[in-house]
């Protein structure tokens, strides 16, 4: 069924007069990618395709097979360049454009940014953790970090083993955060002959990461649990603006535990949000919170829902995943989406 549908496709594009486009011998690709660290600017260029001499604004490279001493900038089936695995070019330091601030009161980092983001990732000197995924220019956002690798969006994996190789030594055990830009900071290379494709990455190496309170700061997590007294099978969402709201939430949460938890005091101009998942058949699923933003009279968040992995040791009892956030300041309603948008539940104040 597959060699048939792939040969109608092949003859439809035949008789309607189209052609699969290849490129021609001799060709090569290129893959720019901006480093811009705080100190200098960095662009390294790797070619692939076939081995032959092209002219980077006047001066000749000549790119050939990989050399056959190891390199830990090699990438495998990337040519070398005047025999070396890559092209590199030291400039100055731009303005950097975008920062984030870590605020220890809400266990999130602040973001400002005056350029358009794909993603961000946080290094603690060990650990990579995702900050967040594509942010627009202007926008000033809190995220709370997510255990991820490393992975820019428009790197191979194999690039993104070498840069973040290089990320990490420079690093020396110290956190910076990184973010990738949509757009490079320099014009891209002009070559002669022009690459078959010519693609262009840029990463902002972020070193000193300043602790302070913020402006930005709308919400924090409250509280998280996996043993909620909510019995439901779908999502459900709760907003709590009054002091009978909040006693609401709190038994959803803690109803069914002895003696009875006492709710919080709410705050004259807060609010509390609540999510439960709903009921579970073992232990090991779990509710991350990876980012949320408070706008006009709406609060929305992103929440990762964890599963526990096949094979994986459980508590084998019924469970109730559910976090609940207090609002630094009143709204009206309360949404909570998966990372790719899908609306999970809402809820209006009581």
């Amino acid at each position: 069924m597959k060699r048939l549908s792939l040969a109608l496709l092949l003859a439809a594009l035949f008789l309607g007069g189209c052609r699969l486009v290849t490129p021609e011998h001799p060709y090569f690709n290129v893959h720019e990618i901006e480093l811009l660290f705080p100190e200098a600017s960095e662009r390294w260029a790797y070619f692939y395709g076939d081995p032959m001499a092209v002219e980077l604004e006047g001066e000749r490279l000549l790119l050939e097979p990989a050399g056959s001493e190891p390199s830990p900038w090699a990438i495998p089936g990337a040519l070398w360049v005047n025999g070396m695995p890559l092209w590199r070019e030291v400039l100055p330091p731009v303005r950097p454009q975008v920062q984030a601030a870590y605020d220890p009161f809400a266990g999130a980092y602040a973001i400002e940014t005056d350029v358009d983001l794909l993603a961000s990732w946080y290094y603690d000197g060990d650990v990579w953790w995702r900050l967040s995924g594509p942010i627009a220019a202007g926008k000033a956002v809190l995220r709370v970090p997510e255990e991820r690798p490393f992975r820019p969006l428009k790197l191979t994996p194999d690039e993104t083993r070498v840069v973040r190789r290089e990320l990490e030594l420079r690093a020396r055990g110290r956190p910076l955060v990184v973010f990738e830009r949509a757009a490079p900071v320099h014009r891209p290379y002009r070559f002669d002959p022009r690459p078959w494709v010519h693609r262009l990455s840029s990463l902002r190496i972020q070193r000193e990461i300043p602790r302070r309170s913020t402006p930005l700061l709308e919400w924090k997590v409250l509280e998280t649990g996996n043993y909620a007294a909510y019995r439901g099978r779908t999502p459900m969402a709760y907003l709590a603006c009054t002091p009978r709201g909040v006693a609401a939430l709190w038994e959803l949460a803690y109803g069914n535990r002895l003696p009875k938890a006492r709710p919080p005091v709410l705050e004259h101009g807060r609010c509390l949000a609540g999510f439960f998942w709903g009921m579970k058949p073992t232990g090991g699923y779990r509710i991350e919170v990876l980012g949320g933003q408070v706008t006009r009279r709406t609060a929305e968040f992103t929440l990762a829902l964890k599963t526990p992995p096949p094979g994986t040791l459980t508590t084998q009892a019924l469970t109730s995943p559910f976090v609940i956030l207090e609002l630094f300041r009143p709204v009206d309603e309360v949404r909570f989406y998966e990372p790719d948008g899908k609306l999970l539940a809402r809820a209006l104040a009581d």
